[in-house]
């Protein structure tokens, strides 16, 4: 694999990177950052995809260094940002993963572009932002409010981290601690109040799919993706679930989690 580069899409400001397969005819693979993430925080990850893939990666408006406009970053903008940014680099036939909220604009990318998507892998996600899940982001942005980044760093970090891994490696959370107050102000706010609006319709998404949950996650526990799956198999949707190791972020926690469940699920879409 090589590095084709770094770029920004000039209509949007979508900072977004590139990794060429050697592989001229390979499929292409699309990361989809976390919330508060940006591009880079998928390293470790693109590490164990090896070089079977062309893989996209970009920050969201209101991540790393795309751009930051007013307002609430809403589902359905995050979407239309990357059907833009697919559109100006002349992608097909991809697979889109997702972690998070990055996982709900996979799954409603995929939902309105059936023609260009071949599956989604959506990690440690949600479908529609249920009372509780919208309690707990509301905690975030009040303690935001009330004081600043850090503040809101410490109470929403017990929500995102497994115990298992900050047990092996409690230092992370200093590390990450001391960054808190780079993002501004008005994106911090628009991303939260993004994640607490907009509903993802599984039943209608034609391609197959693959939730993938931390056994730790408490933002998001592994029931709410089995409820998930009921749903879309109900529906006779191609839906599997997987548990894996790792808290809210669990292919971050755990990247070996990419080779040993998730290529196999992307292997066999090509």
């Amino acid at each position: 694999m090589f590095e084709c580069g770094w770029g920004s899409s000039i209509r949007l400001e979508i900072y977004h990177h590139i990794q060429k397969s050697k592989n001229d005819s390979a499929k292409w693979l699309v990361l989809v950052n976390g919330l508060f993430a940006d591009l880079n925080s998928y390293d470790e990850v693109v590490k164990n995809l090896g070089d079977e893939f062309h893989i996209l990666r970009y920050d969201c408006r209101g991540q790393g260094k795309s751009f930051k406009p007013d307002g609430i970053y809403t589902l359905s903008k995050h979407v239309e940002d990357l059907e833009s940014l697919i559109k100006d680099l002349c992608i097909q036939d991809l697979t889109i993963l997702g972690l998070s909220n990055g996982g709900r604009i996979a799954l409603e990318f995929a939902k309105r572009n059936r023609d260009l998507v071949l599956g989604v892998v959506a990690c440690d996600t949600y479908d529609k932002p249920s009372e509780l899940l919208k309690l707990k982001l509301q905690s975030w942005l009040k303690a935001f409010e009330t004081g600043g980044a850090t503040h809101r760093f410490d109470v929403a970090t017990p929500w995102i981290w497994g115990e298992s891994l900050l047990q092996k490696n409690p230092s992370l959370i200093a590390f990450y601690r001391e960054r808190a107050g780079e993002m501004e102000a008005h994106a911090v706010k628009g991303l939260i109040e993004g994640a607490m609006e907009g509903d993802v319709s599984l039943e209608a998404i034609h391609c197959p799919v693959f939730l993938v949950v931390g056994r730790e996650d408490v933002l998001t526990p592994p029931f709410l993706h089995e409820d998930m799956c009921n749903k879309a198999r109900a529906q006779s949707k191609k839906i599997q679930m997987r548990i894996v190791p790792g808290g809210h972020a669990s292919i971050l926690e755990y990247p070996l989690t990419v080779m040993n469940e998730i290529l196999p699920f992307v292997r066999s879409l090509a």
